[in-house]
């Protein structure tokens, strides 16, 4: 945690001292998300860390793996390799013989159409699409008599590759154009980030 900002006169921080605080504690990321129908057809090997598709499905199962080697394309995520795929899946890989016999276990690569490395957040359909930063205060307001909302304005700059995905995966959900963080005064006047806080954005925007 970094040092607090004295305080000015009033009861809320100045904007200029609050974006401070903002730059100074939050690292902010552009982050997309997938569409819920192309998530739902993908396969989690949690073990591993991996996301693949399966070879059952038909026409579906074609277009997740287009998404996903389009997410590769981009630096999003990468292939996993024939070493990878030449092995058994993570379900079967703990399993006793005595639950699933050596004529029942089958390869990766006989089940899935391919595999990508389970990245940051690519589990639940989340992947980095470009670099933001908070760029300026939007309003502060009083919580209580030591505490402040303030609500800022992200400046975000999209990959160019993100067309790439959105033609291969469906619309990828945009980044959140603003963000928010709880601010509380210390007995010495100082403003601080909230002890409780937790950075918060709302919901992303397509």
């Amino acid at each position: 945690m970094t040092a607090g900002l004295a305080a000015g006169c009033g009861d809320l921080p100045s904007k200029d001292m609050a974006l401070q605080l903002v730059k100074q504690e939050i690292q902010e990321e552009a982050t997309c998300t997938l569409p819920l129908s192309l998530l739902s057809r993908l396969k989690m090997q949690y073990a591993s860390k991996a996301v693949c598709v399966t070879r059952e499905g038909g026409p579906p199962m074609d277009e997740a793996l287009a998404c996903l080697d389009a997410l590769a394309a981009a630096g999003a995520t990468k292939r996993m390799g024939d070493a990878y795929m030449a092995e058994w899946p993570d379900e079967v890989s703990a399993a006793g013989f005595d639950t699933v016999s050596p004529y029942e276990r089958r390869s990766r690569g006989t089940l899935f159409k391919g595999c990508v490395e389970m990245t940051e957040g690519l589990r639940e359909g989340q992947f980095r699409c470009g670099e933001a930063r908070a760029d300026k205060v939007v309003r502060i307001t009083k919580k209580d008599e030591a505490r402040a909302l303030v609500r800022y304005a992200r400046a975000i700059t999209l990959d160019p590759r993100l067309a790439a995905i959105d033609a291969a995966c469906g619309a990828a959900t945009r980044p959140a154009p603003e963000g928010s963080l709880t601010l509380e005064r210390t007995a010495d006047k100082k403003w601080v980030v909230a002890s409780d806080a937790e950075p918060a954005s709302p919901g992303a925007v397509n």
